[in-house]
């Protein structure tokens, strides 16, 4: 339904430039083109850095006794529980950027056919911490 819906805003918005193009000279569509370009180039680079922080501002995670528990997404919400008993590898991960701004991915791999979950943007001691926490109780869960 989304992936309609956004289909339709672009044909919407192909034909308004269509009719609008068809109505102006060379040298006007030529300006327009490149104002509306630039205007969408900047539009997405502040569009990045706002999904970003709305994304970080609405991430959640908790250990709890059933299992972890992770909350994730400002527009359509994800509520995620990983069951101690499922967990199969507690992995952490770190690309170029996260490297560069002292941050690493914790990777928790499960036996189900979602494959887990992963906590981004952690500091290495917190990360530490969970990997460690994560660990010991799938451990004793799984009478280890």
């Amino acid at each position: 339904m989304q992936n309609l819906l956004a289909t339709g805003v672009v044909a919407a918005l192909v034909v308004a430039g269509v009719v609008v193009a068809a109505m102006l000279d060379a040298a006007t569509i030529a300006l327009l083109a490149g104002g509306i370009g630039g205007l969408v180039v900047v539009g997405l680079v502040v569009l990045s850095f706002v999904a970003a922080d709305l994304d970080y501002r609405h991430f959640r995670y908790e250990v709890m006794e059933l299992g972890l528990y992770v909350a994730r997404g400002w527009l359509w919400r994800h509520y995620q529980v990983v069951p101690h008993a499922r967990v199969q590898t507690v992995d952490t991960t770190a690309g170029p950027l996260m490297r560069a701004l002292g941050l690493v991915a914790v990777q928790v791999r499960t036996a189900s056919a979602a494959g887990g979950t992963s906590i981004p943007g952690l500091p290495p001691e917190v990360a530490d911490r969970l990997v460690d926490e994560l660990a010991r109780r799938a451990g004793l869960e799984e009478g280890t």
